[in-house]
């Protein structure tokens, strides 16, 4: 999958400018963490990715088709686990599972097989039965995790994806997005630094809804000192700081 974007932008009402300008070119195989501080525009831009929000200029290509021609092919191939996540407390893992693999028009006949898949992926095999409002924040986290990986869909958008997890569970997720990024296009949101560093190939760096870097961690960080790379860096920085 080939994702163009070409001078986004996207102002709120009120007229905030969210987003300034943006032009990224996003391809399969790849492990893109996406980082920044508080209000530099990462939501807003998983949000466009998602087709939930629209650009006030600019344009989103799919595959080298505009984004309104091809929505259901990116609905279609797209797991996406938003920083604020419902989850419905009553039902269990599975049938939580089972309930998003039905709006994911996942075959029935397979169902069964890939909720095993995704629930040993996240490592939720004890608590299959349980009740989600019996669960902790970590668990939870792992079963949203878990929604968006149903279907092997080619594009995974992860905001925060790792919040609330202990350093072992980090490292094994991460363990976990990088295997899955040698066929696939994922963008990890994350103000965890050592996530980007050991997980990502590429890093996209927002400050103030302008992209300041885009490069390779190890790149940004053995040049922090470059005037060039100083304020892509200190973004990097202010997001861990204000996540």
């Amino acid at each position: 999958m080939k994702i163009e974007l070409k001078n986004l932008k996207k102002t709120y009402k009120g007229g905030k400018t969210a987003l300034k300008d943006i032009s990224l070119m996003l391809a399969s195989p790849s492990l893109i963490g996406l980082v920044g501080p508080n209000g530099a525009g990462k939501s807003t831009l998983m949000k466009l990715l998602t087709a939930n929000f629209l650009p006030g200029s600019g344009e989103i290509r799919i595959d080298g088709l505009p984004l309104t021609q091809q929505e259901h092919l990116l609905k279609a191939s797209l797991g996406y686990l938003p920083q604020e996540f419902g989850l419905f407390e009553d039902l269990t893992v599975t049938q939580f599972l089972d309930y998003m693999a039905a709006l994911k028009g996942i075959e029935r006949k397979v169902v069964k097989d890939e909720i095993n898949r995704v629930i040993t992926l996240t490592h939720l095999q004890d608590k299959r039965k349980a009740k989600i409002r019996t669960l902790s924040g970590g668990q939870k986290q792992r079963v949203g995790i878990a929604q968006a990986l149903l279907g092997e869909p080619k594009l995974l958008i992860f905001d925060e994806p790792t919040v609330g997890l202990d350093p072992a569970e980090r490292v094994a997720f991460r363990n976990l997005f990088a295997e899955a990024a040698k066929n696939k296009l994922i963008i990890l949101s994350t103000h965890i630094i050592e996530d980007v560093q050991s997980a990502c190939d590429h890093l996209i760096v927002l400050s103030r809804g302008e992209i300041c870097y885009i490069g390779t961690p190890d790149a940004l960080i053995e040049q922090k000192s470059s005037p060039s790379l100083e304020a892509a860096y200190m973004a990097l920085m202010e997001g861990r700081d204000n996540a």
